[in-house]
């Protein structure tokens, strides 16, 4: 029975999170959705804050890259995501139990990534393996320290290119954050991992992997 039970819920909560993902308007509040011209902007009918008076705060306008300079954030990594449906509770839910879970690990291996791919390391066949099974264990990781440090929400009505009435969603901001000094380690831990389950096999290959080491160690 309550198998059965379960399984409603959560069928119901893919159904209110009908038009989530790209379907969804993806654009911060205070900028222009990039949209046709002769298409009506989305009204804000609703926010967390608007019922004591208050502002939609700086935050959810900034792009993860800028949220991450800000002097109150200098100690952590900050990660970023929005989840957009019906319900509010339904994305809400989604947002913390799914998405923010399963986003960290991607998002901390395409940074690893990144990072390693705009540097001078020599031929990439020289660290081709060796980052493989760095960012598996990357994702295979349990990163302690991190945790949902605000949330916001807003619910916005959208227009079709007639004027009449399209929808209306509700989309849910979450900003999480990691400490420096703890996703470092981890990184660090999956690289030294790595080398000892395979050791290089030519000094170009020591040399390449020990500045892919040197790089992640200056953050990412």
């Amino acid at each position: 029975m309550k198998k059965i039970v379960y399984a409603l819920v959560f069928v119901a909560l893919i159904a209110s999170l009908a038009g989530c993902g790209s379907s969804g308007d993806t654009t911060s509040p205070g900028t222009s959705p990039t949209v046709a011209s002769n298409v009506k902007r989305p009204d804000v009918l609703d926010h967390k804050n608007y019922a004591f008076g208050r502002e939609v705060p700086d935050w959810v306008m900034l792009e993860q890259s800028e949220i991450e300079v800000l002097p109150k954030y200098q100690d952590f990594y900050v990660f970023k995501f929005e989840e957009s449906g019906r319900s509010l509770d339904g994305v809400k839910m989604w947002a913390q139990q799914f998405t923010a879970a399963a986003s960290l690990a991607q998002q901390v291996n395409n940074r690893v990534q990144v990072k390693v791919a705009g540097a001078n390391i020599g031929d990439r066949n020289e660290t081709g393996s060796y980052m493989e099974m760095a960012l598996k264990s990357l994702s295979d990781a349990t990163f302690s320290g991190y945790k949902e440090a605000e949330n916001y929400w807003l619910q916005r009505r959208y227009y079709k290119e007639d004027g009449s009435m399209d929808r209306e969603d509700f989309t849910y901001y979450s900003l999480y954050t990691i400490p420096r000094k703890t996703l470092d380690g981890l990184i660090s831990k999956a690289l030294n991992d790595a080398d000892n389950q395979e050791k290089p096999k030519t000094e170009n290959e020591k040399a390449a992997r020990d500045r892919v080491k040197a790089l992640v160690e200056e953050g990412l």
